[in-house]
């Protein structure tokens, strides 16, 4: 059998945790790019986690200040003209001249060339037009301390000098071993603030949160996000056909309830229901998803029919956001989503999901985090290509994002790593490797989390009986889950069977809410509760009946039946008993 690819010639990453390591890396390269002893300290402890991708941002802004011109012109110090020659600009396919970062370039040259060497691949967010090619009452909005004007759409006018940025980029990085082998168009595209159309178009929620795009208007904001994307793909194709286009998508899958002045979200399905058919099969594309969660990857409550607010995905539900691309997929195009030609558009990308301190949880549950996406990513190992999380790790003072902390690994654990071991989220990426995860019962993330195990378990509970002599009853109480269940990580549902006296008179499914569970680090989220209420038979007084309960179908014990621990219970004359 070949090798698994994501596009022909272009092999699956060898890992499927990645980093979002520019914190840290991006400062370790020195101005002229050469390697420092630091930089080569840290990447000698990167190559045991095998990383399958290392994205970066690749600001637009961060290589270009001034607009391109019709004919070569001198560059201001730092700044490298690019094409060199009016021949060059013919050959090389620009057209403009341009003056380009020196320093951007070398740190990314430094950068591109280590990743190659750990057998990683590399992903760019391409975002953040400079201040000549966006409109001067673009208002962007306000992101924790920052005023965010990044996602300000680059002027139609503009549009060349995007082009050739875009040359730039994949001439460089592309074209000579395909190492930039992923670009993610622009920054979750449904909200309009991130990809921001003012003021061509409104960027805020109108009177009591309403949406007060036109029919037009929402065209309008597609069509040129539509447009940036066919760009992108179409000049890369020039350099590889070995190389992935990505949209950017948050989470909120419908539209959110909003209020007046707000940033305006029109939800991330209705914006991809007007980009399908823009798009279609013209060129290949696929989604880039952002799998935030309240707190736990496992928690899928936010897209259950009976959630109370708009639907939101997490890693949980990305089966969901699967199947509604296959079906668009068919309705657009005709392709089959399991053909050679489909599979790519169905292909899901988490390229940035975290867990904000303080908002969200304390280090030892973001480890958990870690573990469980990576379980539930591999629950769609044909689909899911890679994981990122925002950020791989703190700046020693701190990684601040609207006002929160994103980075993953503590800022006091040195550049080079080597004393990360014992840290939580260092040892979760580490348990996270391809090296590690599945092939030992020894790593973080099976001892503490049960994830990632060489043996899966199963585990549970059965709680104390509660029978009701007025109606002739018991109650039975209890837990259970399976970390070898399809589905990832124990998401899946068991069933259970119940016996009395050695005899099975029932089976119930544990799919009932106990948030005490994950309270207490038992199961990996809340459904794993089962209730079952049965008649109790004949018995005479002082008469034993033993009752037994069991998973059935355990995929960790052959397929066979498990007995869950406090089994059997025992009762007599209507009360519980030692057996």
């Amino acid at each position: 059998m070949g090798q698994k690819e994501i596009l022909p010639g272009l092999a699956w990453p060898q890992g499927l945790q990645g980093h979002d390591d520019e914190t840290i890396a991006k400062g370790l390269v020195s101005p002229h790019g050469t390697l420092t002893p630091q930089l080569l300290a840290r990447y000698k402890t990167l190559a045991s986690m095998e990383p399958g991708i290392r994205r970066y941002n690749v600001d637009w802004n961060a290589f270009e200040a001034v607009p391109g011109q019709s004919k070569p012109f001198a560059c201001a110090p730092g700044f490298v003209l690019t094409p060199a020659t009016p021949e060059e600009l013919k050959t090389r396919h620009y057209h403009r001249f341009h003056c380009y970062n020196t320093m951007t370039l070398n740190t990314f040259d430094t950068l591109s060339l280590l990743d190659r060497q750990l057998g990683a691949q590399n992903a760019a967010i391409i975002y953040a037009a400079p201040t000549f090619a966006i409109h001067p009452n673009c208002t962007g909005f306000k992101f924790g301390n920052e005023m965010i004007r990044s996602g300000c759409l680059p002027l139609e006018s503009a549009m060349d000098d995007f082009e050739d940025f875009i040359n730039l980029v994949s001439e460089r990085y592309t074209a000579p071993a395909n190492q930039l082998a992923h670009f993610i168009v622009w920054n979750e595209v449904a909200s309009q603030g991130w990809l921001d159309p003012s003021p061509m178009a409104p960027n805020r929620a109108g009177p009591n949160g309403s949406n007060p795009l036109t029919d037009a208007q929402f065209d309008y904001i597609v069509s040129r996000y539509a447009d940036l994307v066919t760009r992108v793909f179409q000049v890369v194709r020039r350099h590889s056909d070995r190389a992935m286009i990505w949209t950017s998508n948050d989470r909120l899958w419908e539209r959110p309830e909003q209020h007046a002045g707000d940033i305006l979200h029109v939800g991330v399905r209705p914006f991809l229901d007007r980009l399908w058919p823009k798009l279609r099969d013209n060129i290949t594309w696929a989604l880039a998803v952002h799998p935030y969660d309240p707190g736990n990857p496992m928690d899928a409550s936010e897209f259950s029919p009976d959630f109370p607010y708009p639907h939101r995905y997490t890693f949980a539900t990305l089966d969901r956001v699967l199947a509604y691309m296959k079906a668009q997929l068919v309705t657009y195009t005709g392709l089959d989503p399991d053909s050679k030609a489909g599979r790519p558009f169905t292909l899901l990308y988490p390229s940035e999901q975290g867990w904000p301190f303080p908002a969200c949880c304390a280090d030892r549950i973001r480890a958990r985090n870690v573990c469980y996406a990576q379980a539930l990513s591999l629950a769609l190992p044909d689909h899911i290509v890679a994981v990122t999380h925002n950020f791989f790790q703190d700046r020693p003072g701190g990684t601040s994002q609207g006002g929160q902390d994103y980075g993953l690994i503590a800022g006091n654990i040195s550049s080079n790593l080597t004393n990360g071991a014992g840290y939580p989220t260092f040892d979760a990426y580490v348990s996270t490797s391809p090296g590690v995860w599945g092939r030992s019962d020894t790593h973080f993330c099976c001892v503490h989390w049960h994830q990632g195990c060489n043996k899966t378990q199963s585990f549970g509970t059965f709680d104390e009986l509660h029978v009701s002599a007025d109606n002739g009853t018991v109650a039975l109480h209890g837990w259970a889950w399976d970390a070898g269940l399809p589905g990832g990580g124990g998401l899946a549902s068991v069933s259970v069977a119940i016996s009395f006296d050695s005899k099975q008179v029932a089976t119930a499914v544990a799919n009932v809410s106990r948030p005490d569970l994950v309270a207490a680090d038992a199961a990996p989220d809340a459904m794993h509760g089962f209730v079952a209420t049965l008649p109790l038979p004949t018995l005479q007084s002082g008469q034993i009946l033993r009752i037994d309960v069991a998973i059935l179908h355990s995929p960790s014990h052959n397929n066979g039946s498990w007995p869950l621990p406090q089994s059997p219970r025992c009762l007599a004359d209507g009360k519980e008993v030692p057996c």
